[in-house]
């Protein structure tokens, strides 16, 4: 079940203001709906961000060049070599590992 962001950063700060812990929002809404709807890392995060009196549930911009993977290209690199590993698919495509794991994961070919 794909689930929308702002929808995830809504339940935790609803949690955050009940006094829940980053941990156990992060569990509740993964219970709800789905493991890898928010990791509790990220829960952590934005409990921080809650703490400090930033209630915003949109992400902050961030500096650099945003990173760009065309799905499309990167499936047809896999069908092709199928031996390529997460560690090579950075460096082809020039990427960060984050990138291509959350590109493979939307297309399916990644598990949490």
């Amino acid at each position: 079940m794909e689930v929308s962001t702002d929808l995830v950063r809504g339940c935790l700060l609803h949690d955050f203001k009940v006094g829940l812990s980053a941990a156990a929002s992060s569990r509740r809404v993964c219970q709800a709906f789905g493991d890898s709807a928010v990791n509790e890392c990220a829960a952590r995060r934005w409990f921080k961000k809650f703490k400090s009196g930033e209630l915003s549930l949109r992400d902050e911009p961030r500096s650099g060049q945003p990173q760009v993977l065309n799905d499309g290209v990167l499936k047809a690199a896999i069908e092709e070599d199928s031996s390529l590993t997460c560690g090579e698919l950075p460096r082809q495509f020039n990427v960060s590992d984050e990138t291509v794991r959350l590109h493979l994961h939307r297309l399916g070919k990644l598990s949490n």
